[in-house]
This record gives structure tokens, C-alpha cells and sequence, in this order.
């Protein structure tokens, strides 16, 4: 009765690669990027594409940049993080094919500009929130660019 036991003839690094490997990571690339679209730029920028270097690569898809949600919950005044940067490292991100932004509490005309120039005529909506005066003369001209 020579039996053979289950794993045996694997390696000890084979071993440990199917017991540690949890079954999520076998999802496909698509997946992933669906469900890492569901955070907003912050998280994706501050967090996700930190993870691994699958969720690194889907990350700096610029598919995943079409739609870009920059909404927040701080303070204008107490925000951890430099929105403006982080935003239009999201727009370059996209490579030109940036059709949907979002702004919350930080657009500055100067940032509105910056995003008009890497857009182009792609950009098919720009929604700005409370900003309280911060945009004018960049919303404006902003908006004249983009016609055709």
C-alpha cells in the first residue's frame, strides 16, 4: 500500500504560494479595475495603487483616469493632502481622455485651466463644488476653449 500524500513532491516555496495566495487575486485585470474605480482619485492615488503591483498597473491605466472624482469630506482649511497636485497628477494620468471631473472645495482658476489644456474637447462634463469664488475668470475661459 504505497500511497502517495497530498503535496507531496512540491516545493516548500509552491506550498506556501497556494496556501498564503488568497482566491481574489485570481480575478482578471477588468475586475480589478472596475472595483478600484469605484474609490475616488484620492484613495486610488494615496492608497490603492500602493498595494501591490498588480493594482500599480491598473492604476496607472489612463482608462481608469476617464472619470475622475476629486469630492472630500475635509475642510477646506485642514485638508491633508495637496488636492491641486494630486488632481492634475490624476489629469495627466489620463493621457487627453479625461471625459468626467469632479472638484470639491480646492478648484482655483488656474487649476481649471490646467485641466481645460490636457482635456482638449474630450471633456464632456465639469462639475465644480464649493469652491466660493475661487473660479471665475478660469471657469470662463475654461469653457471657451473647449468650444468647437
Amino acid at each position: 500500500m504505497n500511497r502517495k500524500r497530498k503535496g507531496k513532491g512540491k516545493s516548500k516555496k509552491e506550498k506556501a504560494s497556494m496556501v498564503n495566495k488568497p482566491p481574489w487575486l485570481e480575478l482578471p485585470e477588468g475586475i480589478w479595475a472596475k472595483i478600484l474605480h469605484r474609490l475616488g482619485a484620492v484613495e486610488i492615488l494615496e492608497t490603492a495603487q500602493k498595494v501591490c503591483t498588480t493594482w500599480r498597473r491598473i492604476c496607472k491605466d489612463p482608462s481608469m483616469w476617464r472619470v475622475i472624482d476629486m469630492s472630500n469630506d475635509w475642510d477646506p482649511s485642514d485638508m491633508p493632502y495637496d488636492l491641486e497636485e494630486m488632481c492634475r497628477h490624476a489629469v495627466d494620468r489620463s493621457q487627453g481622455q479625461l471625459l468626467d471631473i469632479y472638484l470639491e472645495y480646492f478648484a482655483t482658476d488656474l487649476l481649471i485651466r490646467y485641466i481645460a489644456n490636457r482635456s482638449g474637447k474630450k471633456l464632456k462634463r465639469f462639475t465644480i463644488a464649493c469652491c466660493y469664488g475661487m473660479v471665475c475668470d478660469g471657469l470662463d475661459k475654461a469653457i471657451k476653449s473647449s468650444q468647437c
